[in-house]
């Protein structure tokens, strides 16, 4: 079920929409904010679950980091459920960016700093 945290919630079948957060809703397998509510994100984030929209004040904008080797883990994590990579959600960094598609013609390994 997708999970929708908005001031002005709306009335689409199968979605559940919130105006206050109370804790993280089981059965929920997406999340978009839409927003200012602070720990959403990261509650969510910890129990594996992807989140999309804003990131309650973080800053997201639309200029953000857009190579995913440069990323921080939940924007990496929030890349790969997009792109519709599944991964566990306690990976570490390692070995999310391991599973970043390699591009043709392009370097073979991404390298990382420890």
């Amino acid at each position: 079920m997708k999970v929708v945290y908005t001031d002005q919630p709306g009335n689409e079948r199968g979605v559940c929409y919130r105006t206050k957060f109370l804790g993280v809703i089981s059965g929920a397998t997406a999340v978009e904010i839409e927003g200012d509510f602070p720990g959403v994100a990261e509650a969510y984030e910890r129990a594996g679950i992807a989140v999309s929209g804003s990131k309650q004040g973080a800053g997201k904008q639309d200029g953000d980091e857009t190579d995913p080797h440069k990323m921080k883990v939940a924007d990496l994590k929030e890349w790969l459920t997009e792109q519709g990579i599944e991964f566990d959600p306690s990976a570490k960094k390692e070995e999310l960016q391991g599973l970043i598609p390699q591009q043709d013609g392009g370097e073979t390994e991404p390298k990382t700093e420890d």
